[in-house]
């Protein structure tokens, strides 16, 4: 089991690059979940933390089971937070930080550490969600009702069709249109 220790803001601006945000609790909240999908189906997790300007350090609810999410406060900071993590979590565990702060790298040299930039960890992102959408796994939908149904059921359908648009008899002798 490794876990993450992720600068989110660092990531996020990797993500989106230099468009603009609308709307940045939103943003956040797309990238936790794409932490979460990352994270989903290993014994991985994930610890995101955000700068932040409030007096106090805040935990959020956790996205899943497996991803945590901190604000930091005006006396700690993501990178300080990060940092202490990796020196409480990295005697028992391996541990990967995601950030591309130059300082933060340069400190956290340890063992089980593995240092990976912003830009790594997005092309993982990126790389997964190719992975799951284009997986073998998924189930396709056809559009046409004929992909969706068992292939008698079909020909019944296609024969009551034929029948119901074949011009009208009439079905006794000498009985014509009620015209």
């Amino acid at each position: 089991m490794t876990v993450y220790l992720i600068d989110g803001y660092n990531v996020l601006h990797e993500l989106l690059g230099h468009a603009g945000v609308l709307d940045l609790e939103d943003e956040r909240n797309r990238l936790i979940d794409r932490i979460a999908s990352y994270m989903g189906g290993t014994s991985d997790r994930a610890i995101v933390v955000f700068d932040s300007h409030s007096q106090m350090l805040q935990k959020t609810e956790s996205a899943t089971a497996n991803v945590e999410v901190y604000f930091g406060s005006f006396s700690r900071s993501a990178d300080s937070i990060i940092e202490r993590e990796v020196y409480a979590l990295s005697a028992g565990q391996n541990v990967a930080v995601v950030s591309s702060d130059y300082q933060l790298q340069k400190t956290i040299f340890r063992p089980n550490v593995i240092r990976r930039s912003s830009r790594q960890f997005v092309g993982d992102l990126q790389e997964h969600t190719k992975r799951i959408a284009n997986s073998q796994n998924c189930i396709t939908m056809g559009h046409r009702i004929e992909e969706r149904i068992d292939p008698g059921t079909v020909e019944r359908l296609k024969a009551l069709r034929d029948e119901l648009a074949a011009p009208q008899r009439p079905s006794h002798p000498g009985q014509g249109s009620d015209a």
